[in-house]
Order: C-alpha cells, then structure tokens, then sequence
C-alpha cells in the first residue's frame, strides 16, 4: 500500500522519548487552544511507557482540559501489572493522582464482562461528544503477529464488520486470553494516529504489512493508516 499516507520517522535512540512527548504534546496544545479539551487515546507495551513517564512529568500542560482513555485492556484486575490501566495511573497520572478517576476513561474489570464493555462504551461515548465526535490523537503499537489494540490478525469477524464501539476479543498467542477493544473505525477516526514503534523486529513486520495489498483482517493497521493522519516514530 501507498506509503504517502503515513509521515515515518527513524530517530536516533538518545532522542527518541523527547520527539515522540513532543508530538503528544503539541496535539494537546492544539486541541486545548481550539476546542479548550483534549482527549488522546493510549494503548499499553514497553514501547510507550517511558514516553508516557515524560510526559507526565511536564507541567507546562494544563492538566485539568486533558482526558485520557484505554484505546484496550486486558480483563484483569486494574492493579495487575500487566493492565494499561496500571501502566498509565503510574506514568501519566503519578504526579496528578487527583485526576485520575474522572481523567482517565477506562474499563472497569471487576465487573463482569458484558456490563464491563457496555459502561465502557457509554463512558466513551460521553468522553467523545466532548471532542466533535472523534478522539484527537490515538497512540499505537503493532505486535509481531500484526495486531494493534486488542484486534487480532485473522480473527473469524473482519474488524471493519465490527458495529460496536468497544468489544470482547481472544487471543491465544499472549497470557492473557480476554480483552477488551475500541474498534477499528473508531480509531481510524482519530484527528492524528501515531505508532510507537522499536526494534529491528518490529520494523521488518511493519514493512512486511507495508508492501502487502490491503487487507484489514491480516493487517489491521491497514485502516489507520488509509484514514491519513498518521506518523510512525520509530528507534533502531
């Protein structure tokens, strides 16, 4: 597929968290000044987390016009060290604890399933109307096997058929069985996309998916990226 639609950019190690806190910051700065809220969407993994670390050691943000959600979680409890919700409440919240409940729009595991998924999606929504309907930035990773969020290659439903905002997915590549996703339109939806992306490995997968024809069941982040709007930092 046409590489015209994603600005990728290689950075050198020593700079790579600064660049990527960079963008995440000037899409909030643009957001805030334009419409006085931004909502930015988080997935989990090594990758990000010393990003969302910095970034929630800047004070120059104004904190209290920034909504964050789970762009995934695995349906564990929220203080496994495994969860996303675990990874952002001690990076991006640990200075601002005050915020986190009414800042961070996430599931709530300890309920069961099908309740866990229907207030998320109600949650999200209202967190949505407040930002003209779409989420301003998402961040991303894709996984070796070609997932990202929680929405797996070749799964039995194609991930365009999916209607529902948030929905219960499987996998049996990875520990942990039961997640929960934000579906791929909705995230393809985003103003701005960004893929956080390290390794050598990681890169032959992603010029892997690069040079295939499109094709969203094996390679779901052929959507975002038709959708525009998105850029790749990526470290060697």
């Amino acid at each position: 597929m046409t590489s015209k639609l994603i600005n990728f950019i290689t950075i050198e190690k020593e700079r790579f968290e600064d660049e990527c806190v960079k963008f995440i910051k000037n899409v909030i700065t643009d957001s805030i000044n334009s419409r006085n809220i931004a909502t930015i969407g988080l997935s989990g993994g090594s990758t990000p987390k010393p990003i969302y670390e910095m970034l929630g050691n800047d004070s120059s943000i104004d904190w209290t016009k920034v909504y964050f959600f789970a762009v995934d979680e695995r349906y564990i409890d929220k203080s496994s060290k495994d969860s996303i919700y675990d990874l952002i409440s001690k990076s991006v919240f640990k200075n601002r604890e005050n915020l986190l409940v009414d800042h961070f729009i996430t599931p709530n595991t300890s309920l069961p399933l099908k309740e866990c998924i229907e207030t998320y999606s109600n949650d999200l929504k209202k967190l949505i109307e407040k930002s003209n309907g779409s989420p301003d930035l998402v961040t991303l990773g894709m996984g070796e096997d070609g997932h990202i969020a929680s929405i797996f290659p070749n799964s039995p439903k194609s991930p365009l058929d999916e209607t529902d905002l948030v929905y219960h997915t499987t996998t049996e590549r990875f520990a942990i069985f039961d997640r929960i996703t934000t579906n791929i339109n909705f995230l393809a939806s985003s103003k701005n996309k960004v893929f956080f992306m390290s390794g050598s490995s990681k890169k032959k997968v992603w010029d892997e998916m690069e040079s295939s024809q499109i094709n969203v069941s094996r390679w779901p982040a052929h959507k975002i990226i038709s959708s525009g709007n998105t850029n790749v930092f990526y470290r060697e």
